[in-house]
């Protein structure tokens, strides 16, 4: 229970991981962006064997990036919106049992 009497359910650090989910994805983008900007420089000039397979080096670090957002997304779109609907639920319970706490007692 807090110094206030008052039993609460906060849910902030759930709301700031998919504040900085979203910050990291865009970064992550951003970061391809100019990873690919790069490699198309560089192969523009580069011929033979060894861009052959720089390019598919860098294709797949490409492929392993994009897969961030993905697992970033999952984690949101399904534990994290479990757990937020779980505690908004909780959040309105204790919100009656705070309004009357008597009632729990009775209730048993």
């Amino acid at each position: 229970m807090a110094d206030s009497g008052f039993v609460l359910a906060d849910i902030e650090k759930l709301v700031q991981f998919e504040e900085q989910s979203q910050e990291a994805i865009e970064e992550f983008d951003a970061i391809k962006k100019e990873f690919e900007r790069i490699n198309q420089t560089l192969l523009s000039k580069w011929k033979g064997e060894g861009a052959d397979a720089y390019r598919q080096e860098t294709d797949h670090i490409l492929t392993n990036i994009g897969g961030i957002k993905d697992v970033l997304d999952a984690i949101n779109n399904g534990a994290i919106k479990a757990i937020k609907e779980n505690y908004l639920m909780l959040d309105e319970e204790l919100g009656q049992f705070n309004r009357n706490p008597q009632a729990a007692d009775e209730n048993g």
